[in-house]
């Protein structure tokens, strides 16, 4: 189920990663570590995670009891946002 949010949805995040350029695994690795640190219900914008990545980590989100909120396009590059369940 992939979320692609609208120009007019805002989302405000609590926290930023940026994994641009890194390969699998370590992205879900750095996210892991990255909502460990964030309290229940903080947003995390994630800026450069792979499109053909966002399946998977749709699956990782829900199997952990995060909640994958979509994917936006900001300023020409995809980001994607998760609350920390």
């Amino acid at each position: 189920m992939n979320t692609t949010l609208n120009e007019t949805e805002e989302v405000k995040p609590t926290s930023t990663l940026d994994v641009e350029g890194l390969s699998c695994p370590l992205p879900l690795l750095l996210i892991k570590k990255k909502l460990a640190r964030l309290s229940l219900g903080d947003i995390l914008q994630i800026n450069g995670i792979l499109t053909s990545f966002v399946a998977d980590f749709e699956g990782w989100c829900e199997r952990r009891g995060h909640v994958f909120l979509g994917e936006k396009e900001l300023h020409g590059k995809t980001v994607f946002f998760v609350k920390n369940g």
